[in-house]
């Protein structure tokens, strides 16, 4: 073949097809195991880090590089200078590798000829040609993170942690307080709402009273008052006593609470208060029995039961019962202080059936 003729074979290969080397088909299982790596690792990029965490490595960041390297940083950036520190020590005449304050400047060798003094050398020449001296610091001083309540000393071991029975333990103790605590303040609050709810009783009562004998009722079981003994009727108490197991004590009221009331005078008010009979013979006990039966059956069982379960209700449920029947029969509204004429005024003027509706 002559040298101008073209050689149509030295550039076959472009011509030719690439033949790929031929793998063996991937199973179901391996094309989703790299699918979910795929997915995995798409996550993990696109992924924003807490806040936390982020806060955590720009700390880190920080504090391992010195004033220097983030001065030299901003400066490459071209950002300005906004380092205040670091402003005032190059003003000072700060220079990186070297420290603060004039240099010191060498020992002057003293003259051969000058004569030394009988008692030898002065105690500034040692010291100014002592080789031991401190040298000054050449960077600034670096920051130590606070490792927790530790002394002097005590270098940076960790504590020991606690273990499985002893954070039980502090767990069960941190509960049983709580638990003392909680008692408390629901027994005082319970406490405090009992004596409010007595102080309003017996005006919500007396009111009740007063309605129900303008209406021409002679007896009503919302009148009676455990602290008040002169709200029961006559021989409702001794029939409380015989037929019931409801025991009554009432408070000593506030002049009986008194400490300039004397002992024996407390005594006279109290025995008058009980009317002591004259005590009869034995041939006076069918008359006294004669005379008891009547006071007793003046109430029916069923009254005496329904005011044994109503002296048993703490002082809050007692004024709910009066205050609902003050409302249903009288319009009256105790909250309010005033009685409206019909029902529907009530429920379009008042507020509400409680207290703090009325606020």
């Amino acid at each position: 073949m002559s040298d101008s003729e073209d050689d149509y074979l030295a550039n076959i290969d472009q011509f030719l097809v690439d033949s790929k080397p031929t793998s063996a088909p991937k199973t179901y299982s391996q094309i989703r195991k790299e699918a979910a790596k795929q997915s995995k690792l798409k996550n993990e990029q696109n992924r924003t880090k807490p806040l936390r965490q982020r806060e955590i490595e720009s700390r880190t960041e920080g504090l391992s590089k010195s004033l220097f390297e983030r001065a030299k940083e901003e400066e490459d950036a071209g950002l300005g200078s906004g380092n205040k520190a670091l402003s005032i020590m190059m003003k000072m005449g700060f220079k990186p590798g070297q420290a603060l304050g004039k240099a010191d400047e060498p020992p002057v060798p003293a003259a051969p000829d000058e004569p030394q003094s009988i008692a030898g050398p002065s105690n500034s020449d040692d010291s100014s040609s002592n080789p031991k001296r401190l040298a000054h610091k050449v960077e600034p001083l670096p920051i130590n993170e606070w490792a927790g309540k530790r002394g002097i000393g005590l270098g940076v071991k960790r504590p020991r942690s606690p273990t499985s029975a002893e954070r039980v333990a502090k767990m069960a103790k941190m509960a049983a307080d709580d638990a003392g605590h909680r008692d408390y303040r629901d027994r005082a609050k319970h406490e405090y709402e009992v004596r409010r709810a007595e102080g309003r009783l017996a005006p919500a009562q007396r009111t009740c009273a007063s309605l129900d004998e303008k209406a021409g009722k002679t007896f009503n079981i919302l009148w009676l008052n455990p602290n008040n003994l002169d709200s029961f009727p006559a021989g409702l108490l001794d029939a409380l006593n015989i037929r019931t197991t409801l025991e009554i004590s009432p408070r000593p009221s506030k002049r009986d609470r008194d400490s300039t009331v004397s002992i024996e005078a407390r005594l006279r008010r109290q025995m008058a208060a009980d009317a002591l009979q004259p005590i009869g013979g034995p041939d006076d006990d069918d008359a006294k029995a004669a005379a008891v039966v009547p006071t007793s059956t003046e109430f029916s069982s069923d009254v005496l039961e329904e005011t044994a379960h109503f002296l048993r209700l703490h002082a809050p449920d007692r004024l709910k019962l009066v205050l609902s029947y003050l409302r249903d029969n009288y319009a009256y509204c105790f909250w309010c202080g005033s009685q409206y004429d019909t029902a529907e005024d009530m429920a379009n003027e008042c507020p509400g059936e409680d207290e703090d509706s009325h606020d």
